[in-house]
């Protein structure tokens, strides 16, 4: 691969953990649920379908997550009689807050040798102080050139950045582990895509990866294999 290009680069599951932690609370809230009489099915269910709506209006991170729970809390429980496992549940979102950057394999290392030969813009959704905070966390904002938090990562704030960031189509790579906002829109958006698949990537974001793509996807294992093609 010829030196110069630009990598769009996600994060959460990308860069560091995210969805596993999430994963942990709601395995606590079905818990909680299921001790009131409801079955986990049911919470997992009810929560899944609040989250899918309110991202649409409120987007991402943890604050929506938490009012989703406490959406769903009303809506399985009733309206007033679940106090104690709201406390619970904001306790537990308070803590993702506080939880230490967890940087998946090889990934300060990987930026540290693409940075020099590409240009890296961070290119992540999701809700502003959560994503800088994490990346603040994570002692990698000195390898990205730029960073981008946007709401949603739709065709449209693909062509945006695009624009913005002034990238030749032959030259721009989205790279990120979500099919359904790092693989689709990217590839609809003329960029080449580099899919690296993560085992716990959250269920709203799964999505068809399309078969035709006319060599313009790659997929990885691990993110330090990024160096054998860039």
């Amino acid at each position: 691969m010829r030196r110069g290009q630009t990598l769009l680069i996600d994060a959460d599951d990308t860069l560091w953990e995210n969805n596993i932690y999430f994963e942990e609370v709601i395995q606590s809230f079905c818990e909680l649920i299921e001790a009131r009489g409801r079955t986990r099915e049911a919470a997992r269910r009810t929560l899944t379908a609040i989250e899918r709506e309110r991202t649409k209006s409120s987007g991402y991170g943890i604050r929506n997550f938490q009012t989703s729970l406490t959406h769903a809390c009303a809506e399985l429980l009733g309206p007033a009689d679940h106090l104690a496992e709201l406390d619970l549940l904001r306790e537990l979102c308070a803590a993702l807050w506080r939880r230490p950057v967890t940087l998946l394999p090889g990934v300060p290392e990987t930026l540290a040798e693409l940075s020099g030969r590409h240009r890296l813009i961070l290119f992540t959704k999701g809700d502003l102080d959560d994503q800088q905070l994490k990346l603040q966390r994570s002692g990698l904002r000195s390898l990205f050139h730029q960073v981008d938090v946007v709401r949603e990562k739709d065709v449209r704030a693909y062509q945006d950045a695009i624009a913005r960031h002034g990238i030749r189509h032959a030259a721009g790579w989205m790279i990120g582990n979500s099919p359904r906002s790092d693989v689709v829109p990217a590839l609809e958006s003329g960029l080449g895509v580099v899919f690296i698949p993560h085992h716990a990537t959250w269920e709203l974001e799964h999505d068809e990866v399309p078969g035709s793509h006319d060599g313009r996807l790659l997929v990885l294992e691990r993110f330090d294999e990024l160096t054998n093609h860039f």
